[in-house]
């Protein structure tokens, strides 16, 4: 992969640091020609161009996705990541297609790629200046790039020293995810931890997806942990308690004599909360029918 900076798109014109005095003062700057403002001008031009170029293919790569057309998704962002492997929101947009792909693998460079995290990324960084300072010449500058991977309408380049919130929640989150998949079960806690850290407006739904993924891999120990975070950050949500009864049903033990189950602490009450919130839920056969096992009578609104 060929790395490309900007500093190609614009002209950069040197000056001697060491100017020559006259009479104990420096001598004046020579004023730029015409032809380098105009060629200036000319930079700045390609500059908004490319921009408006990006913006334009992140939105229709959000879309694609959305829409769970996963393959368009990534097509338009392997051409952007290509051409410009410094922007960082392209990266998240490629590994968020691969995940609805199931590319795991391809899916966890990209997202490692966004936060500057993988192998590659320090080879690269050597290679054309990968990710170049921010105030380096020929850089957009930090502060016209500074995006939210949500905004549709605003510029989308984002060096590799500058990574909002969401950029690092999102792809924090996204790494839980595929390690989940891989089974990397320690590493994907990690994750999950640190993009409730980075972003924590989301907290609450990255711990429901945290909590969903280890329930669809089986680790029930994971999965009460996430949902008694996840209900801590939003107690609203009837499917946390659902998720949360199910994991601890999972240790229930079963009278041999009378065949009547025993619920261990705090189950029952997550399942009659569920039954209480969302009382027809897509579960509540499920949570009935274990309290009924139990003996125990759902509780009524």
């Amino acid at each position: 992969m060929k790395a490309l900076g900007y500093t190609s798109i614009f002209l950069v014109v040197s000056i001697s640091p060491v100017l020559a005095q006259q009479n104990g003062a420096p001598l004046p700057l020579p004023a730029p020609s015409p032809a380098s403002a105009a060629n200036t001008d000319a930079a700045s031009d390609l500059v908004k161009k490319e921009v408006v170029n990006v913006n334009a293919a992140l939105v229709a790569a959000r879309k694609a996705t959305a829409e769970k057309r996963f393959a368009d998704s990534e097509a338009l962002m392997e051409k952007v990541t290509a051409s410009d492997p410094n922007l960082v929101p392209p990266w998240v947009e490629l590994g968020l297609a691969q995940l609805g792909l199931k590319k795991y693998d391809s899916a966890e460079k990209s997202f490692k790629l966004a936060l500057g995290i993988d192998s590659r990324t320090q080879a690269l960084k050597h290679d054309s200046d990968f990710y170049q300072k921010p105030d380096a010449p020929g850089v957009v500058a930090p502060g016209a790039t500074r995006a939210s991977r949500n905004a549709v309408g605003g510029i989308a380049i984002v060096n590799g020293q500058t990574r909002t919130p969401d950029i690092l929640g999102t792809s924090y989150a996204s790494l839980g995810e595929v390690y989940i998949h891989d089974r990397k079960f320690d590493d994907a806690k990690a994750a999950f931890d640190t993009a409730v850290t980075d972003y924590p407006m989301q907290a609450a739904q990255y711990r429901r997806n945290e909590t969903i993924l280890f329930f669809q891999a089986g680790d029930v120990d994971a999965q009460f942990d996430s949902a008694s975070q996840a209900i801590a950050l939003d107690p609203t949500r009837a499917i946390l308690y659902y998720f949360k009864g199910q994991a601890l049903v999972s240790k229930a033990t079963v009278d041999s004599k009378t065949g009547k189950i025993s619920l261990p602490p705090g189950c029952a009450e997550a399942y009659q909360k569920y039954l209480e919130l969302d009382p027809k839920g897509e579960f509540s056969a499920d949570a009935t029918g274990v309290l009924t096992a139990a003996g125990i009578p759902p509780k009524k609104k």
